[in-house]
This record gives C-alpha cells, structure tokens and sequence, in this order.
C-alpha cells in the first residue's frame, strides 16, 4: 500500500517572522490638485532610485515604506519638492503567514485583534492572499511576533483555527 501524501498546507497561522531596516514616509498638506502632487513627488522618489512598498493614498497625500538605508536619499529629493514630509526610520514587517488567509473567515481579524491587544503601536497593515503585513517600530517587532505565535500559532499542527 503507497503512503499518501499531503499537498495542502494546514489552514491558519503557520509562521510569524520579522524583516527589519524599514522607515516611513509621509507626505501630507498637499495642495490642489492633489493627485498631480502626489505624481510629482513619487516621480521625484522614483528618479531618486527609491524602491517603495506599502503604498498608501491618503486624502490629502500619500505614505509608503523604503529601506532604511535611504531614508536620507528620500528626504532630499522630497525637501528639494518643499513638500510637507516626514522620514521615520527604525521600522520593522511583521510578517503572518496563513494558506488562503483572505478565504478564513475571520482570520484577519483574529491577527489584528491579537495584534491590537498586544499594546504595540501598528503603523500599517495590509495583507495578501497568504499573508498580513504589519509595519511596527523595530523595537516592538519582536514582542509582536512573539505575541503573535503565542496566540495564532499552533506548533504541533503547523497552524491553528
């Protein structure tokens, strides 16, 4: 008799892991029209040689997410733009793993919940078809993952719900 094997990966949170070296743009106050502002100076980050994630559109700008290491690089090409902005660094992904997370039903609330009730600040969140994104300071990273496998991770059956 052939052994079987298991294609499908067990449902809920299998892993949490933590990717550091992010900082956080912000630019705001921009004046009308605003999507010509928020072209302009994404152009200028882009001609910067900026690679960007986490892109967020806000009703009077935009913030994203760079490496930390051109954090300075960002900030001159968007103070030559006299743009109201703002560079943080000392930020970190955590990363929640889970198959088909958007089709559990619930399942992202549960991450933000836990995440929320872990009392660190989470600057942005967003998520894909197998995983939730949640920018935090580097200093917390840590204990939100922690926080996060304690909760959601069930070590024994590689996941949980």
């Amino acid at each position: 008799m052939a052994q079987e094997t298991g294609f499908e990966k067990t449902r809920g949170v299998s892993r949490v892991e933590v990717r550091a070296g992010f900082a956080q743009v912000h630019v705001r106050s921009l004046k009308e029209p605003i999507m010509e502002g928020r072209l302009k100076l994404l152009r200028a980050i882009s001609d910067a040689d900026i690679s960007i994630d986490f892109l967020k559109l806000t009703p009077d700008g935009f913030s994203c997410l760079i490496t930390e290491g051109q954090s300075e690089v960002a900030a001159r090409a968007l103070k030559s733009s006299h743009a109201d902005y703002a560079v943080a660094t000392g930020r970190s992904v955590v990363l929640v793993y889970a198959v088909n997370m958007r089709d559990e039903e619930g399942l992202i609330a549960e991450v933000v919940q836990e995440a929320i009730r872990s009392g660190k600040a989470i600057e942005h969140i967003s998520d894909m078809h197998d995983r939730m994104l949640l920018v935090t300071l580097s200093e917390h990273a840590d204990d939100l993952k922690d926080c996060l496998e304690k909760d959601l991770v069930d070590s024994e059956a590689g996941g949980r719900r």
